[in-house]
């Protein structure tokens, strides 16, 4: 396929091919073996930037898709090879002497044993004009690359954009839509199993009012120290409301950056700045649902204004927008564990506001103060642990029961959910918890592994009847027990102490307590 007329005919008959229904690596293979016929290679490989949120290129590219070698991923630093150069200047290039250009390198070949003569790569690019990757093809059969060629390749890479760009819009969609009933399942499942029963006369009162609560559609305030229950509380009353079967939009108003708060809330449309992609703010997805946001008293003051316009108009504009506003029909709940009277006082929140958002307010005791409720509470968080991750199913001795009844908890249920899952760590094997496993501030001193006394003369002598195998895996279980309760739970933290990732933390903790 020489003659660029030839060639133009072969984009237009492969145009309809890539707007075809197809899965991603469908349309990746298909979008590689067009390129491949359209300039007679032999083989060719689609290279990606492994990063996918066109906000930070990494150093290296990937080979999603090559032709010729199995299963095997060709990887590159950006700095290396053709592909690299091109990716790196997003201008196209071809030579018909690989071995005597000074940007070719040998590396590839020399891992999958090919042989490369002659080699045309053009810039793959987002429809933002930033670049994605690579498409390079090899060897072409019948000739030298030529200029026809490179310009056919970049013709179908412009087509593979637009195509990409088709799909992942289609996927947003299917995802959003299929993600979204998903969660809904889950948390009515979850929400549904809440026992509405407490061995506290504040909290049953609020157990026992929730259904009206819920159907009265009046914006609720849940008050209560951190880690009480605030968002089970904001989520039952969804469920008992005519919203039920409407979206549950949770907000963490401490976890948003002050400068991406409007945009958050709000939405914001395309070209509001510079690389921006239009999307929906957290309000416009509450529609005909609850929006429940948490720590509404680390809300900024001045978004507390346009808030409390939204709620008075029932009307939200998106960031960048010249439309008129969006109608949104949504019930709030707010939480917060700060005195938001004493906030408007010291003028950090507004009294307007305020009146809004507490029609009703429900102010849920702290652990401490419901301790009658522990064992209960205790059973399933551990039946979670069970479902969630596999582990096996436990029970506490008596003697920890006592342990955990006595403790204050100042972290509250959280808290006590961090100290179930290291106690799970902690026990290993064992089917039940005991008073060891459990380690608080109050009693440093108690070891998480074992109930005998540690000399503190000679803090190694309970390994000695171990094997080195044994004792590094008694040593590593109350490591990680000990970082985990000294960062509050906190998993990434504790993770970052430990000179670990997250998800490697994860599978540790997995394997141990299997």
């Amino acid at each position: 396929m020489s003659k660029a007329v030839d060639i133009l005919k072969f984009i237009g008959s492969s145009a309809q091919v890539l707007f075809e229904k197809h899965e991603a690596e469908g349309l990746i293979a298909r979008i590689l073996d067009l390129c491949i016929q359209a300039t007679g290679a032999d083989r060719g490989t689609l290279f990606f930037d492994p990063q996918f949120q066109r906000e930070l290129h990494l150093k290296y590219l990937n080979s999603y898709i090559a032709t010729g070698i199995r299963n095997q991923t060709i990887m590159i630093n950006t700095d290396q090879g053709i592909a690299g150069k091109v990716f790196r200047s997003q201008k196209s290039h071809y030579t018909n002497n690989a071995l005597q250009d000074p940007d070719f390198y040998e590396g590839v070949d020399s891992k999958t044993g090919y042989r490369t003569e002659k080699l045309l790569a053009v810039p793959l690019h987002w429809q933002d004009g930033k670049v994605m990757g690579v498409i390079e093809v090899l060897n072409k059969q019948d000739g030298d690359f030529d200029a026809n060629d490179q310009h056919a390749l970049e013709a179908l890479s412009m087509l593979a954009t637009i195509a990409f760009d088709n799909f992942e819009l289609h996927q947003k969609s299917e995802d959003s839509e299929s993600a979204l009933e998903h969660r809904k399942n889950i948390w009515r499942k979850s929400i549904a199993s809440v026992s509405l029963k407490s061995k506290s006369a504040e909290l049953q009162k609020i157990y026992d009012h929730i259904g009206d609560f819920g159907r009265s559609d009046s914006n609720i305030l849940i008050t209560g120290e951190s880690g009480c229950g605030k968002e089970v509380i904001a989520r039952l009353a969804h469920h008992h409301s005519d919203r039920k079967e409407g979206p549950f939009i949770a907000i963490n108003c401490a976890a948003i950056p002050e400068s991406l708060f409007e945009a958050e809330l709000f939405g914001v449309v395309k070209g509001a700045a510079t690389g921006t992609m239009p999307r929906q703010g957290q309000i416009e997805l509450a529609h005909r649902g609850t929006l429940f946001l948490d720590e509404i008293g680390e809300m900024p003051i001045e978004m507390q204004a346009k808030l409390l316009r939204v709620l008075q108009e029932r009307k939200v504009q998106r960031l960048g927008s010249n439309e008129p506003p969006r109608s949104v029909d949504f019930r709030l709940v707010c939480a917060t564990n700060k005195n938001i009277e004493q906030q408007i006082q010291n003028e950090k929140f507004r009294e307007d506001l305020y009146y809004r958002i507490n029609v009703v307010n429900l102010v849920l005791p702290a652990l401490r103060e419901r301790k009658g409720d522990i064992p209960d509470l205790s059973a399933v968080i551990l039946e979670q642990l069970h479902q969630k991750r596999g582990w096996k199913r436990r029970a506490i001795s008596n003697e920890a029961m006592e342990r955990i009844i006595d403790y204050n908890w100042p972290g509250n249920i959280r808290e006590l959910e961090n100290k179930l899952e290291a106690a799970c760590l902690s026990a290993a094997d064992r089917i039940e918890l005991l008073p060891e496993d459990f380690q608080f501030k109050n009693r440093p001193s108690l070891s998480v592994v074992s109930s005998a006394p540690v000399s503190s003369e000679d803090p190694f002598k309970r390994f000695e009847t171990m094997s080195l195998k044994e004792a590094r895996e008694v040593f590593e279980g109350e490591m990680i027990s000990r970082v985990i309760q000294n960062s509050l739970g906190n998993k990434s933290e504790a993770a970052r102490r430990l000179g670990l990732s997250r998800e490697g933390l994860r599978k540790i903790l997995t394997k141990k307590a299997a």
